[in-house]
């Protein structure tokens, strides 16, 4: 079989669902629920099997080297498909126990509203569409989601009951464009509430398990998908050196604090913690109704920083780009802890725009204070997410574009959040910012020992700490006292976190283990010869989504 041939059938397979298309940013299939039942899955799982199959066909020597490169990328990202499709808890598929109903139907209709360039009247139509189907798609859920997990039933609900006033908001965009279809979308929309009302009361009174683990074999079939070749042991000792290493930098920085703002001597990392947060909190106008005010502070340091970096000349920033930043809808509240990007659909042509979600809260106030924000607009704008995925989203390969590169990704981002303080974008109250910032990332090794444990099951993954126990018997228990140990996040931001990683498999270890895999790589590139920093970020950039593991044969050979 032809390369190009075989990308196509791999392409072909991600476009039968419908949600893709949409968060892609494709023409077709944007008008439909995608079909989670049974027979569907079935083939789903046997498409990928032919596919991994068909790789054997193909011989390296007939490609060039890019096309080498995405012929071992499209084993990782089939490996990565049947991995999650297969993945198991107790015998039992979970993606049967799992309950995604609630982003499967919002996710896209947020996309259709927020980012598709189109005309309303055509974006409409497909909204419309997609909520005719919702009594269904919801009777096909409840169906599917047999004895799910419990934690996972409680986020369902909670997105559940953000629903309705999001469908309000699409009536009012309906009725301010004059949609000719605005009565048929009324309609459809109070027999979608009546549904999700049927669909929360099922889900209210199913029978449910505890179990989250899915043991040591599948945890390394995870980490093969995504392409890191560190064991759990080398991960662990990752972990718990940097936990060591950012404590003993924080105890450093917590001294100098003290001593400048005259603060009691005894004072602890927490209290200083609490006092530079309230000290430099973002502050609120007399007038200012909302969280308007927080937002528009992000906008403006987000401009700051790409006139910093277009004036260094570090990063190669394109021109068609753009950024939003909003505050996180309600019904992604409960997976989004503080902040979190959507990145510019892989498959749109013309300007690549992104929309950074910050979750804004009384209580989550003291997540977004003067300090803070910059390193957060590091992380997740420019340089760090949305310039990264922007260039990704412009790399000509089918098969880098379908890639997710999570250690890429967030090892880019968290390497970036240390390197713009290096040179200099941070220069007033820099010991306060690195203090705060030391303290956030303390997560990063609670996140590889939490995600390991949630995996595997084993405790001893907890223990990158020695003051700690952990005897509860409820996972979330034992994850929750490390994560608020280390890092001192309120107890919503505690929950919201361990929401995601018991979900997205994988996905926190990324963090760390992808800082550490980066900074190895540059070091490596620099050692050698290959060029400086500019030439660095430009090659990384512009080689588009890969495990960094790949990365490093494009980069250094």
């Amino acid at each position: 079989m032809k390369f190009d041939t075989f990308v196509e059938k791999i392409f072909d397979y991600f476009k039968t669902d419908s949600n893709f298309c949409v968060s892609a940013g494709l023409d077709t299939n944007l008008g439909n629920l995608p079909d989670i039942g049974k027979n569907n899955y079935l083939k789903k799982t046997a498409k990928v099997q032919t596919l991994l199959n068909t790789i054997k066909e193909i011989n390296p020597d007939d490609l060039n080297q890019d096309e080498r490169i995405d012929l071992e990328l499209s084993g990782q990202l089939l490996l990565r498909e049947k991995t999650f499709l297969e993945m198991t808890i107790d015998g039992e598929l979970v993606y049967f126990k799992m309950p995604k109903a609630a982003p499967m139907i919002v996710d896209p209709l947020f996309y259709l509203f927020a980012t598709d360039p189109r005309e309303p009247k055509y974006r409409l139509v497909n909204v419309l569409t997609r909520i005719e189907q919702i009594p269904q798609f919801l009777s096909q859920a409840q169906q599917i989601y047999q004895k799910p997990v419990e934690r996972w039933v409680k986020i369902e609900l909670s997105q559940l009951r953000e629903i309705p006033s999001f469908f309000d908001s699409l009536l009012g965009w309906a009725e301010s464009t004059q949609f000719n279809g605005y009565e048929k979308l009324q309609k459809s929309i109070q027999a979608a509430n009546a549904s999700i009302q049927k669909y929360q009361t099922y889900l209210e009174s199913a029978s449910t398990t505890k179990n989250i683990f899915i043991g040591p074999e599948q945890t390394q079939n995870v980490l093969n998908s995504a392409g890191i070749k560190l064991s759990f042991d080398e991960l662990f000792d990752i972990a718990k050196n940097f936990n060591k290493d950012t404590f003993a930098k924080i105890d450093e920085l917590k001294d100098i604090i003290i001593k400048k703002y005259e603060l009691k001597a005894e004072s602890t990392i927490e209290e200083v913690d609490e006092f530079l947060k309230a000290k430099y909190k973002v502050q609120r106008p007399v007038d200012s109704k909302g969280f308007q005010y927080v937002l528009d502070y992000y906008e403006n340091e987000a401009s700051k920083i790409e006139a910093f970096l277009k004036d260094k000349n570090l990063f190669p920033i394109m021109d068609d780009q753009e950024m939003m930043i909003i505050q996180t809808p309600k019904f992604m509240e409960a997976v989004i802890p503080a902040g979190a990007m959507c990145p510019p659909p892989s498959f749109r042509t013309g300007n690549k725009k992104s929309i950074v979600y910050l979750t804004l809260k009384e209580e989550l106030l003291d997540e977004h204070c003067t300090l803070s924000i910059p390193i957060m607009m590091v992380h997740e704008g420019i340089p760090g997410h949305h310039l990264q995925l922007s260039w990704a989203a412009n790399n000509p390969s089918v098969i880098r574009k379908l890639t997710m590169a999570n250690d890429l990704a967030e090892g880019w981002t968290t390497m970036l959040e240390d390197y713009m303080v290096d040179v200099g974008y941070i220069s007033e109250n820099k010991d306060e910012v690195v203090f705060l910032g030391k303290r956030d990332l303390s997560r990063l090794g609670a996140r590889v020992a939490i995600d390991l444990y949630f995996m595997t099951g084993e405790k001893k993954y907890l223990q990158i700490v020695d003051n700690l126990t952990f005897d509860s018997e409820d996972p979330f228990v034992n994850a929750g006292k490390l994560l608020q140990y280390l890092t001192g996040f309120t107890d919503a931001r505690v929950q919201a976190e361990l929401n995601w990683y018991s979900q997205e498999r994988g996905y926190p270890l990324s963090y760390l283990t992808g800082n550490h895999l980066v900074n190895n790589l540059k070091k490596k590139f620099l050692e050698q010869g290959k060029g400086d920093d500019q030439a660095f970020h430009e090659a990384y950039l512009k080689a588009g989504n890969m495990p960094v593991s790949v990365l490093e044969k494009v980069l250094l050979n």
